[in-house]
């Protein structure tokens, strides 16, 4: 027995939510983002600071670049799951503007 209450022959869909509520769940975000790619940045200026000192040439920190990526890329996953899709948006783009930031350091 089916106990949706939407008319029959339409399927239920989940609505977006407000614009509103986006920008409260990007604002939350925001330590999340910072902390992440605070961890990023320092990984990337400490392994430039300790080549330039050693005299040696810099070399990317895959590891950690790679998993600040795909923490923040989560965070977008999940957010868009939870139907906050201008939130997820925002979260993708900074998560790209900062890998992209944080490689263009490295050629």
């Amino acid at each position: 027995m089916d106990m949706h209450t939407g008319t029959p022959g339409t399927p239920n869909r989940r609505e977006p939510r407000s614009g509103a509520m986006n920008l409260l769940v990007f604002l939350a975000l925001v330590p999340f983002d910072v902390l992440v790619g605070g961890y990023a940045w320092l990984a990337v200026g400490m392994e430039g600071w300790a080549a330039s000192h050693g005299g040696q040439r810099p070399v990317l920190p895959v590891a950690e670049v790679a998993m600040s990526g795909g923490l923040l890329a989560a965070a977008g996953l999940a957010v868009c799951w939870g139907r906050y899709r201008g939130a997820a948006v925002i979260q993708f783009a900074l998560t790209a503007v900062l890998m992209v930031w944080l490689l263009s350091a490295y050629g």
